[in-house]
Parts: structure tokens; C-alpha cells; sequence
């Protein structure tokens, strides 16, 4: 973002139109590199989740332990579920992020970015509870096995610190990692309004 500003100031500055060429230039590198570390971010993210459910289904039924209850079945399937349409709806926006074009002049290199703004948030708001909430739906009864006969105390620690981090993980990582991916999108935006205004102006 500090490289943003700066290209920023320079270009609200009265300068030839070679100097404008370059700072253009400039930005759309700079949208380029954003655009590439989300992809890969968003790409990495939802290869981590399809092997999950690929290790989580080898680990109850081709390793040596052993879980018998039925609910605990139901578990393994509604968190492999969960998880495998997490891993699918991730790689797909990692594919929305890859259709941007950078190449495109400004007003149409906005919208682009405008409309990935708009369809990530909506995302976001119906995703992200039902993400959680079948998860830790799954979680639970899976957890009724394996705390089945264990003393008090393990059950309390584990319960413990399940909550303790899943609470942190939705309403404070969550929440900064959207916040750092909003404020990068919302940078790549104002810049390019930023020029469009510039070249009105012409």
C-alpha cells in the first residue's frame, strides 16, 4: 500500500503525459502483484482443504484407529462435506480472481475489480456462518466418541480449548485476514478511480 500512495501522489501531480504512461504502468503492476498473491493464496487455500478431507477420510478408514459409533460416521461425512465444498467454492474464486485482465484501460479494469468486490462480500456474508456452523456441527459429534469414558478434567480442557480456538479463529483472525483483503481491494479500486478521474479531466 505504501507503494500505492506513493504512485498515488505522483500521479495527482500536473505531469507530462510520458510521466503519466509510466505511473499508469506502474499501477497496473501493482495490480498485477495483488491479483497474483490472492490467486495464490486463494489456490493454496483450497488445495490445504482438499487434502484435509482426502487425510481426514484415510485417517478413520485406512489407519489403525478405530471409531465405531454410527454418529461418528455421520461426523466424519458432514466434515468432509463441509469442507470439500469449502475447498471447491475457494478454487473457484481463485479462478474469478484469475479472469481480471489487467491489460484492460482503467474503466473497464475498475469494474472488473468492482464486480469481484461485490460478489466476495456477498460470499463472505452466507459462507462464512455456514462454513462454521457445520464444522463445528461435525466436530461436536465426533467429539461424543472420542471423549466417551475419558475423566472430567480432559473434557473440560478439551472443550476448552476447541471453543477458545474457534472462537479466535471466526471473530478475530477471520476477521483480519478479510480486513487485510478488503483494505489490498480497496486500494487496487481507488487507485484506478483515481486515474479514470485524471483522464476525464484531459
Amino acid at each position: 500500500m505504501k507503494d500505492f500512495d506513493a504512485i498515488k501522489d505522483l500521479w495527482q501531480q500536473s505531469k507530462p503525459a510520458e510521466q503519466k504512461a509510466v505511473d499508469m504502468q506502474a499501477i497496473t503492476r501493482q495490480s498485477k502483484d495483488t491479483r497474483t498473491k490472492l490467486f495464490r493464496q486463494l489456490l493454496f487455500g483450497g488445495i490445504i482443504l482438499f487434502f484435509t478431507v482426502v487425510f481426514i477420510t484415510w485417517m478413520m478408514y485406512f489407519s489403525t484407529m478405530k471409531l465405531t459409533w454410527f454418529v461418528t460416521h455421520i461426523a466424519i461425512w458432514i466434515i468432509n462435506t463441509t469442507v470439500l465444498l469449502q475447498s471447491i467454492l475457494t478454487l473457484f474464486t481463485a479462478y474469478k480472481v484469475s479472469l481480471v485482465d489487467d491489460t484492460l484501460p482503467p474503466a473497464q479494469h475498475l469494474q472488473q475489480w468492482e464486480e469481484y468486490y461485490a460478489f466476495r462480500k456477498k460470499q463472505i456474508q452466507w459462507n462464512k456462518p455456514l462454513y462454521f456452523f457445520f464444522l463445528n456441527l461435525g466436530m461436536g459429534l465426533y467429539f461424543l466418541e472420542v471423549v466417551h469414558g475419558r475423566p472430567i478434567g480432559y473434557i473440560i480442557t478439551l472443550i476448552v480449548v476447541y471453543c477458545g480456538w474457534m472462537l479466535y479463529a471466526y471473530f478475530i483472525l477471520g476477521r483480519r485476514i478479510l480486513a487485510k483483503e478488503e483494505k489490498r481491494l480497496k486500494g487496487i479500486m481507488d487507485e484506478l478511480k483515481g486515474i479514470e478521474e485524471q483522464l476525464k479531466t484531459e
